[in-house]
């Protein structure tokens, strides 16, 4: 996955969907003074002696390094961890991480005359899950703005219409981009599942860096589905970090609403992550699972990426190329294991903030193709995985190199030989 237009919503002012901003009298903030008074000591002493604090009232240093600095509250049960960034041997900027328990819940950045620069608060609920993150006011008095991880779902009435599985970090579901093609049971209650929190609720939000810090992909790729193949109802699935093993349940889920095609742009080189992927697919042969190549530069028939690179035959994995046909620069490649190459560079998404954004590589090309699929499908509804198959083996133009299998699709949007 390449993001070529780097965003990050921290710094937007004006942001939709499951965004609210609250003032400080209805989100009190007396749950950091501690850490606030913290800061505002240790930052100062820290730029006056250049050298880390370790020592102040109440909070026990248990370690400390050249740049690093940990401190313990064993009253309130709090933690503090401090990282100092040196730049060309001069101090830049301080990091704050504060912890209750075991649990990150403030982070603070700061400029070398202790300014803050990002400052952000992790509530969670009463099973310790994280409920929001806020982005708060450069005093900490305020959370400017707050992101619920959770939103409750738009009441849209169901459509029957072609299903299209999203096996992802999920989907940003209040977007009215978005909503309008996600399947629904019920007018507020999706089709679909979060297996990473246990609920009906696969929203996009991906901890794999930072708690802090999420990230978002499955809404992007959500957006490419759904321009170009407006009537589809998406079927998102919140894939679990915590349990991989999860995909079997998934890959079931699909099958039991007779789904025909599920969308995988994602994968790791981890083959024991997808193991009991590879067990589920081998069994439900009736499903077509669209999979991305990767983006690591790299021949997955020799350095192997899954589930690009597993064997079976109702697994089609695709590939990112230029508007000429040629291999998209950092893309993955592959004469046995890649498919099919499509144009997926620049391509507009719509991304989890619903802002309008650019994207490129080979997760944004399996949507391209998801669509094309979806297509065919809408106007030939008897057709089977190998009529799906066919299908593209007649569109893809041959190319001369050993990077793909079948071929080139100049043209997803192209319904040519429907």
């Amino acid at each position: 996955m390449r993001l070529f237009l780097i965003f990050s919503f921290i710094l937007t002012v004006l942001m939709t969907g499951p965004i609210l901003a609250m003032s400080t009298e209805k989100r009190p903030l007396n749950l950091i003074k501690n850490y606030k008074k913290f800061f505002s000591n240790t930052c100062s002493d820290f730029h006056e002696k250049l050298v880390l604090p370790n020592n102040f009232k109440g909070w026990m240093l248990e370690s400390q390094t050249s740049n690093k600095a940990s401190f313990f509250n064993p009253t309130s049960n709090q933690k503090v961890a401090i990282i100092s960034v040196k730049r060309k041997s001069a101090w830049s900027s301080l990091r704050y991480t504060f912890y209750k328990g075991s649990n990150p819940e403030l982070f603070l950045s700061t400029s070398n005359a202790c300014e803050i620069g990002i400052a952000r608060l992790i509530r969670r609920d009463s099973n310790q899950r994280i409920h929001s993150i806020s982005t708060l006011s450069k005093d900490l008095e305020k959370e400017k703005v707050i992101e619920l991880m959770n939103p409750a779902v738009p009441p849209v009435e169901p459509v029957m219409r072609l299903k299209i599985a999203l096996i992802d970090t999920g989907i940003n579901y209040v977007l009215p981009e978005i909503t309008k093609n996600i399947a629904r049971k019920s007018p507020t209650q999706l089709l679909g599942h979060d297996f990473e929190d246990g609920d009906q609720l696969p929203f996009d939000i991906d901890f794999v860096g930072s708690p802090f810090f999420p990230r978002h992909h499955g809404t992007s790729v959500a957006s490419i589905l759904i321009r170009e193949a407006p009537f589809v109802q998406i079927v998102p699935y919140r894939f679990s970090r915590k349990n991989p093993c999860l995909f079997k349940n998934i890959v079931t889920e699909i099958a039991k609403l007779n789904i025909k095609v599920a969308l995988v742009p994602m994968g790791s080189g981890n083959f024991d992550t997808w193991k009991c992927f590879d067990e589920a697919v081998r069994k439900h042969r009736e499903i077509l699972f669209i999979v991305s190549a990767g983006n690591s530069n790299q021949n997955i028939d020799i350095k192997k990426v899954y589930p690009a690179s597993l064997s079976s035959e109702n697994i089609l994995v695709i590939s990112s190329s230029t508007i000429f046909g040629d291999l998209a620069k950092g893309s993955n490649f592959g004469a046995k294991n890649v498919d099919l190459l499509v144009p997926a560079e620049q391509i507009r998404v719509i991304d989890h903030r619903g802002v309008k954004s650019i994207a490129s590589g080979s997760s944004f090309a399996v949507p391209r193709v998801g669509a094309m699929v979806a297509r065919f499908l809408d106007q030939n509804r008897g057709s089977t995985i190998a009529d799906i198959k066919r299908l593209l083996i007649k569109r893809a133009v041959p190319v001369e190199s050993n990077s793909v299998k079948l071929g080139w699709i100049p043209d997803p949007l192209d319904d040519y030989l429907f």
